[in-house]
């Protein structure tokens, strides 16, 4: 109940800000064997510093990620495409999404989201 003073309380909870990691790991499982760029992340996220995403996942998780050196299109220079090279990798992400969800108090990846991010990677997936 409010006053002029207090506004009244709801006992409705707020819920958390997802986390920059989370955002940007959700939106690495959802390129599926097409992969994603720094640039992607900076596009469809709005984070910076998109490889050290990449990388954290790589030292934390102890996998190891496709890079694919693109050229530029205006010619000058070139970029990474990162790609994950097989399905065990791909879960080994969604548990530590699903993990630090859990640990945070946000909303983690949905069992039918997961079954849509697994059937992104075939069964046989490589990295070439």
């Amino acid at each position: 109940r409010g006053t002029a003073i207090t506004p009244p309380t709801s006992p409705v909870q707020v819920p958390k800000r997802t986390p920059k990691k989370h955002r940007a790991r959700v939106y690495m499982l959802r390129t599926g064997i097409e992969g994603w760029t720094e640039n992607d992340i900076l596009r469809y996220c709005r984070l910076s510093s998109g490889r050290n995403y990449a990388s954290e996942l790589e030292r934390r998780l102890d996998i190891q990620l496709e890079r694919i050196d693109e050229k530029n299109p205006d010619g000058i220079g070139s970029h990474l495409r990162y790609r994950f090279t097989g399905r065990g990798d791909v879960l080994k992400v969604i548990r530590l999404v699903n993990h630090n969800a859990d640990a945070g108090g946000y909303q983690g990846l949905s069992q039918p989201e997961i079954a849509d991010i697994l059937n992104l990677y075939p069964d046989n997936l490589t990295a070439a």
